[in-house]
Order: C-alpha cells, then structure tokens, then sequence
C-alpha cells in the first residue's frame, strides 16, 4: 500500500483546482451562487478539510473567465487578482439586492468603471 505525501496531496489539490478553473463555466450565475462559491475559495485558502474545491474553482474560473474576455477590450486590469476578489466581496456585501440578478449584470460595468483601458 503507497500513502501519499502531505506534499503531494497538496499538488494534487492543486492540480485538480486548476483543471476545475479551466471548465467551462456558465454565463448565469447569480450574486446569491457566486458569494456561496467565494466562501469556499476563502475556506479552500485556509486549507478547511470540509471545503468544496469545485465550488472554490468555479468562483476562480468565473471571475478569470469574465476578466479574460474583458481584458484589452473595455478593461485594463492591471492588478492582483486579489483585488478583483476585494472588488466583488466589497459588492456582494454592500448590494444584497442583487442576490437574484446575473451576475454579469453587475460585474462588467463595475470592472468597466472601475479597471478602464485609456
């Protein structure tokens, strides 16, 4: 019987978050199921046995896909990613409204306005 690492159970980890965040990832996503998935991405980064990697991938993958079809366009995101997480929790928790609306409809003109190319 071959025991794995904690090393490598962490390089596993890891590759199977990047494989999730480069999934397709679907266009309607509301507010109330991206902030359940920043919540796993939070918990996934403190290394929480009971977090959910796909939920924490899709989360990542949602927002590098947005980012990635922005960028060069009406975005110069220039930054750490880390701020554009900032950015959306800052929302998520100042804007319970949007609970139910796509999420798009709120990310593209924040990261517009926010981000623009000049």
């Amino acid at each position: 019987m071959q025991v794995v690492s904690p090393d490598m159970a962490r390089q596993l980890v890891a590759l199977l978050l990047i494989f999730l965040a480069t999934l397709p990832v679907a266009a309607q996503m509301d507010s109330a199921q991206l902030k359940q998935f920043r919540q796993e991405a939070e918990a996934f980064n403190r290394q929480d046995p009971f977090a959910n990697a796909y939920r924490a991938g899709r989360y990542n993958g949602y927002l590098a896909g947005v980012l990635d079809t922005l960028q060069g366009r009406s975005v110069c995101f220039r930054e750490c990613i880390c701020e554009l997480d900032k950015m959306v929790e800052r929302h998520l928790a100042d804007h319970p409204e949007t609970n139910d609306r796509p999420v798009i409809e709120w990310l593209v003109p924040l990261m517009e306005s926010r981000f623009p190319c000049k």
